[in-house]
């Protein structure tokens, strides 16, 4: 990879990622901090997989057509909890207590 003598790279973390490093870690690689750096949500998949973790070690044993049905099933109820809590919030902003 070439890069330009004018070039300039700066090291940062990602957000989802910065929360398991130490404080320190914070002021120097918060994507905060760094200029024109934008907000985007790209690492939404890891979030989602890493729900996964709960049914890793069982699903490893499984054949390969038993494995999708249980991972579709998996993403299938986390699809469908994050629709009620959206339902929920939509209730709650529009008829408060």
């Amino acid at each position: 990879m070439e890069l330009w003598d004018s070039m300039e790279i700066t090291g940062a973390v990602r957000k989802w990622h910065l929360a398991a490093h130490i404080p320190e870690c914070f002021l120097k690689f918060s994507l905060n901090f760094v200029k024109g750096a934008g907000e985007v949500e790209g690492e939404i998949l890891e979030t989602l997989w890493s729900c996964m973790d709960e049914i890793a070690a069982m699903a490893q044993a499984m054949s390969v057509a038993h494995h999708q049905e249980v991972v579709d099933d998996h993403m299938n109820d986390s699809n469908w909890c994050k629709i009620i809590r959206i339902g929920k919030c939509l209730y709650y902003m529009c008829h408060p207590m």
